[in-house]
C-alpha cells in the first residue's frame, strides 16, 4: 500500500523534470545585439612603389656605396608595386566583406586615378584585389592636370604663394636655418647611413668621401621661378634622397656592400624626413590652399544619403567605396588641412607610405541611428613589402585610427561637416 503512492510521486517528479527540461530546450535564445553599420569608404591613398625619379648616379654622388637599379623609367609603378597593391586591395576586400560592407562578388567601387603612369597603374593594381572579375573602370577628368590632386584656383582657397610662405615661416619662427640645426641629430642619423659612417655623426673625414653634402645644401626660403615657395636646407635635402631609399627597399632591391640597409635602421633614418613632410606639406595653410577642394568633394560623398546640403559635388554614383589613387602630397597636405596625425612603426610621423592611404568611414550606429566618421591611415609595412607578406585578418597592413580635431575617433558626420568647413574657410590655424 505504501509502494503505490511512492510510485506515483516518482513518476510525478520525473514528469516534472521532463516538461521543465523540454522547456528549456525550447526556449528560443535571446536576439543578438543591434550591430552599428558600416555604410560609405573613401581612401585617400599614394601609388605603390615606384622607382626612383633619380638616376642611381646622382644619388651615389650623396652616398659611398652604388644605388640599385629599378627595371622601369623614373617614377613609374614596379611590377612588384604593382603586386603589393593588388595584395593590399585583397586584403581591403576581405576586411569590407567582414564587415558586411562587400558582397561576395561584389563591384560596388569607383576608382579615380591623377593623371600619371604610377598613380594609373595603381588603381588598376589595386582593382584586380578589391573587386577581381569586375570590369573596373578607372576614371580622371577629362584634362590634365586633375583638380583633384592638382591645387585649383577656385573661390574656396585661391593660392596665394607669398600666404603660404609666411605660414611656413611662422611654422619655424622665421628662421629655418635653426630649424635645420634642430634636426642635426636626426640628420646625422640618415647621413651615417648614406656615408656608411662607423659611428653617428660621420667624422670630417668621411664627409669628404662623397661627392656631395648634405651639409652643402643652402638655407633658403624663397618663391621659386613658377611663383611656388621653395625651401631648401640640409635636412630637407634629404627628401628625395628618402623616398628613393624606401622605394628600392620596398622594392625589393639588393644593395652590395652596404650596412644596415633594414626596416628597423631605415625607419630611425627616416625620422628627418618626417620632419620635412610636416613643414613642407603639412603646414595648414599649405594644405588649405592645395586640399580645400578635394576636402569639399570628399565631404560630398561622405554625406551622400544623409540629407544634408552639399557644397560640391560627390565623387561616383553610390558606390560603397570610392578609392582616389593620388601622390604622398594628396595624402599629407590634405591630412595637414584636417588636422590628421599618425606614425607608423617603418615610418616618420605623418609619412605617406607607397599604397598607404587615409580610410574614411561612415557608421550608423545602432544605439541611437546617428551617423558618424571614424578615420584610419593604413599602409603595409617596410618588410611587408619587401618579402611580399601575405595579408590576412590575422596579418594585417599596419593601421592606426586617427583623431579628428575637436571630435574624437568617433566624429557625428554633422560635427565631421563642421570640421571640415571650418578648416576649408579658416583665415588662420
Amino acid at each position: 500500500m505504501r509502494i503505490a503512492p511512492l510510485a506515483a510521486g516518482l513518476a510525478l517528479a520525473v514528469s516534472t523534470m521532463m516538461a521543465g527540461g523540454a522547456v528549456a530546450q525550447t526556449a528560443p535564445p535571446p536576439p543578438p545585439p543591434p550591430q552599428d553599420k558600416l555604410e560609405r569608404v573613401v581612401i585617400v591613398m599614394r601609388h605603390g612603389v615606384r622607382s626612383a625619379m633619380s638616376s642611381p648616379e646622382d644619388l651615389g654622388r650623396y652616398s659611398r656605396r652604388a644605388w640599385p637599379k629599378f627595371a622601369v623609367p623614373p617614377g613609374h609603378l614596379t611590377a612588384n608595386g604593382a603586386t603589393l597593391v593588388t595584395m593590399l586591395g585583397g586584403w581591403y576586400r576581405a576586411h569590407y566583406r567582414q564587415l558586411r560592407l562587400l558582397g561576395a562578388n561584389d563591384c560596388a567601387v569607383y576608382y579615380w586615378a591623377n593623371h600619371t603612369q604610377r598613380t594609373e597603374a595603381t588603381a588598376t593594381a589595386l582593382a584586380a584585389g578589391l573587386t577581381p572579375g569586375c570590369a573596373a573602370t578607372i576614371h580622371q577628368s577629362a584634362a590634365a592636370p586633375d583638380p583633384l590632386f592638382e591645387a585649383p584656383q577656385t573661390p574656396l582657397a585661391p593660392l596665394d604663394p607669398q600666404r603660404m610662405l609666411a605660414a611656413i615661416s611662422a611654422r619655424v619662427d622665421g628662421d629655418l636655418a635653426a630649424w635645420d640645426a634642430r634636426q642635426g641629430p636626426n640628420r646625422d642619423r640618415f647621413e651615417a647611413l648614406l656615408l656608411q659612417c662607423r659611428r653617428i655623426p660621420c667624422s670630417s673625414v668621411e664627409r669628404t668621401r662623397v661627392q656631395r653634402r648634405l651639409g652643402d645644401t643652402p638655407v633658403a626660403m624663397r618663391i621659386d621661378a613658377s611663383g611656388k615657395p621653395d625651401l631648401t636646407s640640409p635636412s630637407l635635402q634629404v627628401a628625395g634622397i628618402a623616398e628613393s631609399l624606401v622605394m628600392a627597399y620596398a622594392d625589393g632591391l639588393a644593395f652590395p656592400g652596404w650596412r644596415g640597409i633594414d626596416a628597423a635602421t631605415i625607419g630611425k633614418a627616416l625620422i628627418v624626413h618626417g620632419a620635412g613632410i610636416d613643414l613642407r606639406t603639412r603646414t595648414p595653410e599649405v594644405g588649405r590652399q592645395t586640399s580645400s577642394y578635394i576636402a569639399m568633394r570628399l565631404l560630398a560623398t561622405l554625406q551622400r544619403g544623409a540629407g544634408a546640403t552639399a557644397l560640391a559635388d560627390p565623387i561616383g554614383d553610390a558606390e560603397k567605396i570610392v578609392v582616389l589613387s593620388g601622390h604622398d602630397g594628396t595624402v599629407t597636405m590634405l591630412a595637414g588641412l584636417l588636422g590628421l596625425d599618425w606614425k607608423l612603426r617603418d615610418y616618420a610621423a605623418g609619412e605617406a607610405a607607397p599604397g598607404g592611404g587615409l580610410v574614411f568611414e561612415v557608421w550608423r550606429l545602432a544605439a541611437t541611428g546617428q551617423q558618424v566618421v571614424r578615420a584610419r591611415y593604413v599602409a603595409q609595412g617596410l618588410d611587408q613589402m619587401r618579402h611580399q607578406v601575405p595579408l590576412s585578418e590575422h596579418a594585417p597592413p599596419d593601421s592606426v585610427a586617427l583623431t579628428i580635431p575637436d571630435c574624437g575617433e568617433t566624429c557625428p558626420l554633422p560635427a565631421f561637416t563642421t570640421h571640415v568647413l571650418q578648416r576649408v574657410t579658416a583665415t588662420q590655424f
